[in-house]
């Protein structure tokens, strides 16, 4: 447990910090709290439930739109760590940083898809990509993205024979 906050306060140290090299743990422990971070935040926006006098969790459907703001606030200001430590092991694993914009400009263009995906149950206004299409290609980005996270599992340069 040390070694993971040491970890996630060397990536907030080096905020911006494209430079040098970051190990396996240090990008995976980062990755961890990124997603436990907005997992908890993501979780209690879903605990509230309707608000109705029967559910004991009313009280937490007035909170939704500022649990929601804070997600969001913490997911911008982990962006840049996040893209500086996934350079940083990119450099450490022997290939070019440069191939960090392949999944970005993927889960980019997945807004789109994925928000005609979510609001094609509502109401009767008919979307304006065919699902098919969208559902093609979000698995497409959970493909790149997958095999993105299977290169930055690679060992590191030292550590190779």
């Amino acid at each position: 447990m040390k070694t993971f906050w040491l970890h996630v306060k060397t990536c907030l140290k080096k905020y911006v910090c494209f430079g040098g090299n970051a190990t396996r743990s240090e990008f995976w422990n980062w990755a961890l709290f990124v997603a436990v971070g907005s997992g908890v935040l993501f979780g209690a926006r879903g605990c509230a439930g309707p608000d109705t006098a029967s559910n004991p969790l009313n009280w937490l459907s007035s909170i939704i739109f500022p649990i929601l703001v804070l997600l969001g606030l913490f997911l911008l200001f982990c962006l840049l760590p996040t893209l500086a430590v996934t350079v940083r092991r990119l450099r450490d694993a022997g290939y070019r940083p440069w191939i960090v914009v392949f999944p970005l400009l993927l889960l980019t263009g997945s807004f789109h898809p994925a928000l005609v995906v979510a609001l094609s149950g509502m109401g009767n206004t008919p979307p304006e990509i065919p699902l098919p299409y969208c559902y093609a290609y979000l698995a497409l980005v959970t493909a790149v993205c997958l095999l993105y996270a299977a290169l930055l599992t690679k060992a590191t340069k030292k550590t190779r024979k």
